[in-house]
């Protein structure tokens, strides 16, 4: 069985690691620079902190999904839905564990056979190749509501290597969860210029608590009921990562685009069809377009490609 991953950024370094010890090395990775796919076949892949290993990889620059019985796509939101798009045909098995909306949704109206999954480990890149975890976690996967989708293989190359693995029937009630993580720590730490731990402060518990009411009350609308209390866990996560940088504070301060349209934004117009009003929600997602704006008249806003 052959896992591959498209994406080695910091989510995508670290699951390359579980999957070279669990599945055998070297790891087959589609990155779109050549300069990281030559970086990472030469030198291969480190990873640091709570978490250490190495592993080789073999970089292909063109998507190839037809090596692959399991394509782990772990690109930034925005790149995701283009990676789908390029799956027409697919055979195997498509597992999103990208933040964010839309990329999965997209999988679905294509036919691909399709799961989700959760990632919540504390990881930031520190390089093209080299990525630290700064906070444990788990890996939770599952197919979406209503559909059926074999991922116990994978699970079992994930845990393999090391990871800490939940497989669910239903992934929709663990993605609006971190859903609801994200668009928390993710704006708040962007906006505030600090680490998660941030959100931890008496002084903004109102804004955390406003905007994970609404995001549960957008979740519970499409009978999607969160499988533990929100605010705690939103808490729970934070306290685990409080010296991490999540990935939208590391691209406001490199004048990169952020993923806050496949979040917030999301998020806010699933609610206005709803008929819900998100005035947390909505702000914070405003206040980083507004970041994003400036970066743009700068010349400074670019995206990722796949990592």
């Amino acid at each position: 069985m052959r896992v591959c991953v498209v994406g080695l950024g910091a989510v995508g370094g670290l699951m390359g690691l579980f999957i070279a010890r669990g599945g055998g090395e070297p790891v087959v990775a589609f990155v779109r620079r050549s300069s990281q796919a030559e970086l990472v076949a030469e030198g291969g892949f480190h990873v640091r902190g709570l978490i250490e290993g190495y592993y080789r990889v073999k970089p292909y620059t063109e998507l190839s999904p037809g090596l692959c019985d399991y394509l782990v796509v772990s690109t930034k939101a925005y790149d995701a839905m283009g990676v789908v798009e390029r799956l027409r045909g697919y055979s195997g098995v498509t597992v999103i564990v990208s933040n964010g909306f839309g990329a999965l949704e997209k999988a679905l109206t294509l036919g691909l056979r399709v799961a989700g999954g959760v990632v919540d480990y504390g990881v930031v890149r520190l390089s093209d190749n080299v990525v630290e975890v700064r906070g444990l976690g788990s890996i939770t996967i599952g197919p979406p509501r209503g559909y059926s989708v074999d991922v116990e293989p994978l699970a079992r190359v994930l845990e393999g290597g090391g990871a800490s693995v939940r497989v669910v029937d239903d992934i929709e009630p663990w993605r609006w969860l971190k859903a609801t993580v994200n668009a928390v720590i993710n704006p708040v730490t962007a906006l505030t210029r600090m680490p998660n731990g941030v959100v931890l402060g008496e002084a903004l518990r109102p804004l955390v608590e406003g905007v994970v009411r609404e995001v549960e009350s957008v979740a519970l609308r499409l009978n999607v009921g969160m499988p533990v209390d929100p605010v705690s866990y939103v808490l729970e996560v934070a306290g685990r990562t409080k010296s991490n940088k999540s990935s939208m504070l590391v691209d406001v301060e490199l004048c990169r685009r952020t993923e806050v349209e496949e979040i917030n934004g999301y998020i806010a117009r699933i609610a206005e069809d709803l008929g819900l009003k998100t005035p947390y929600t909505r702000a914070l997602y405003h206040l980083v377009k507004a970041i994003e704006s400036s970066c743009l008249e700068r010349g400074g806003l670019l995206g990722e490609g796949y990592s």
